[in-house]
């Protein structure tokens, strides 16, 4: 499987350390290191404040040994230095090969955006500069990482060929410096299969899961994560996030995204959480960095659906964060004397609804202190009983005990479970609402490069099943004009990662006519953001309609 891609720079850690979500809470757990991201290369400035403690930045191999056998460390050499002068511990990002030693040939080689972003082609070459690395820096840093993300463009190797470097450098790293620890890239998303096996076939190759999960919302990370910290019980493995907020949003919006995504990163006990575009969120980390690294997750009340309500601080002064997903949510102030802000300290006002004080709650997390004791023991209680927070939703969208999922495809059409209209926004998947026989469905273009439908399976419905659930999938079509003319495949999440199941022809016929594909290694645990696809690439000559698409558990 080729894998895929982003670049690290220089990024800063913000306090403490945590142990695994799923592990028994210890009585003052450790609370989540914050990562602030600036792509400078060499590093010439370093953030400051009272909470910063570390600063990851990549070693260049392409830049160091330019010329081989005549490394430059001086960049590097100041780099590290001016971290330790900071008072900040540097961790170092092993990554990209010099043209000398890369695979490329030809045009490739002319280019340093491809030949350093390939595997070498003789990993002794790597294994020397590893080696000299590690030898350097022993006794002044303690955490690496091998390479920055396993996608394209950044990493242009094959997963055999990126462990070829893991392994390597874990052999030098146990001659040389025992105590280093070893952090494993990932590829984008959170590809739950693709760990899994990497914690199967050669555990003892690193001590860190680094992801990456671009363009996923704060709290559709709690579920995988949740799913990632019960495989990693008991190991002693760490998990830190790359992470920046979603293209577009304003400051203020990016801002409150941070702060979600670092409440969440606590309370499932992410060790290190890196921010790779700091400018944007800056106004949400610089008030609750300091509130949360002194204080560890307690727990979570359950309240309305789409809200999320967590406890931090097992001492005298907890405070609990809440926010909601969805609009018109409304949060219930305990009795006592409690304040309300926003997190960068502003007075929230409350309200009274049904004779009682309430606050309006939006997608930016409010901080409420002065709880009662009672709430902090409620919280405490609802997480040893509960386990791990994930997200609540109304009964009448949770599909836990539904046999089918269904979406019915038009203009918004009618979604039960299985979700498309909110990949439309995607270039290749902006499929176009038609009427056709006295009703809507969609269709693709071949002259747009529209020739994907996207869908996303419930996750109430069915999550990182592994193959346990065999699943029916129907799609219901327009007939082809012609025989062997229209066609479409599945491109589906599986246990061995995003795989195609075979072509289906389209029968000729004026009419609707639907084909049942059955999967029996399907995993769905929307590791690109999305369950499947239904992919019409093949297609030259006439475009897919597509009235309705159904998912079934079982099947014969």
């Amino acid at each position: 499987m080729r894998l895929r891609a982003v670049t690290v720079a220089v990024i800063v850690l913000v306090t403490g350390l945590s142990p695994v979500w799923s592990q028994p809470a210890p009585a003052q757990p450790p609370t989540t290191q914050i990562g602030i991201a600036a792509f400078d290369r060499p590093a010439t400035t370093v953030p400051r404040g009272a909470a910063l403690r570390a600063i990851k930045i990549v070693a260049d191999w392409s830049v160091i040994e330019a010329q081989k056998g005549a490394p430059v460390w001086t960049d590097l050499d100041r780099a590290v230095t001016m971290a330790e002068q900071e008072g900040l511990a540097p961790v170092l990002v092993l990554a990209y090969t010099p043209r000398w030693a890369s695979i490329g040939t030809g045009v490739d080689l002319q280019r340093a955006e491809i030949y350093s972003r390939q595997p070498p082609r003789d990993v002794a070459d790597w294994d020397r500069f590893v080696a000299a690395a590690a030898t350097r820096y022993r006794g002044r840093v303690r955490d690496w990482q091998v390479w920055t993300q396993l996608n394209l463009p950044v990493f242009r190797g094959t997963g055999s060929e990126y462990v070829a470097l893991l392994q390597s450098a874990r052999a030098r790293f146990k001659t040389i410096d025992p105590q280093a620890r070893l952090a494993i890239a990932s590829p984008q998303g959170i590809d739950l299969g693709f760990l899994v096996r990497v914690l199967a076939a050669g555990p003892e190759l690193f001590d860190v899961i680094a992801l990456s999960p671009v363009g996923f919302a704060p709290e559709a990370l709690l579920r995988p994560l949740a799913v990632l910290s019960a495989r990693l019980r008991g190991t002693g493995k760490a998990i830190w996030i790359d992470w920046a907020p979603d293209p577009g949003l304003p400051a203020d919006r990016a801002a409150a995204q941070w702060v979600r995504l670092h409440a969440v990163s606590q309370t499932a006990g992410v060790e290190r959480l890196f921010a790779l575009d700091f400018s944007r969120i800056e106004t949400g980390l610089r008030p609750t960095a300091p509130l949360l690294a002194n204080r560890s997750f307690a727990g979570y009340v359950v309240r309305e659906p789409d809200t999320f309500s967590t406890v931090f601080g097992a001492g005298t002064d907890p405070v609990l964060l809440v926010w909601a997903v969805t609009a018109g949510r409304w949060f219930e102030l305990p009795s006592g004397d409690v304040r309300v802000t926003t997190v960068e300290g502003q007075a929230v006002p409350s309200e009274t609804r049904e004779g009682r004080p309430v606050v309006r709650l939006t997608d930016a997390p409010l901080i409420v202190s002065g709880m009662p004791a009672a709430m902090a023991a409620e919280a405490r209680a609802t997480a040893a009983s509960r386990g791990p927070l994930l997200p609540m939703v109304s009964p009448d969208r949770d599909y836990g005990r539904a046999t089918e999922v269904v979406a019915r495809l038009g203009k918004i059409g009618d979604e039960r479970g299985l979700y498309n209209l909110v990949y439309r926004s995607r270039r290749n998947g902006a499929v176009e609402p038609i009427d056709i026989d006295g009703g809507e469905a969609v269709r693709t273009s071949i002259a747009r490069d529209v020739m994907y439908l996207y869908f996303d399976v419930d996750d109430t419905f069915a999550y990182f099943t592994e193959g346990r659930v065999p699943v029916e999938i129907v799609v219901e079509v327009w007939g082809a004009r012609a025989q062997r003319q229209l066609g479409f495949n599945l491109l589906y999440d599986s246990t061995g990662g995003y795989r195609f199941t075979p072509w289906q022809w389209v029968d000729a016929k004026d009419g609707w006519v639907s084909y049942v594909i059955r999967l029996n290694d399907a995993t769905f645990a929307n590791t690109w953001g999305w369950d499947f696809a239904i992919n019409t690439a093949g297609n030259r000559a006439e475009d897919l309609v597509v009235r309705a698409v159904t998912v079934r558990k079982g099947g014969p």
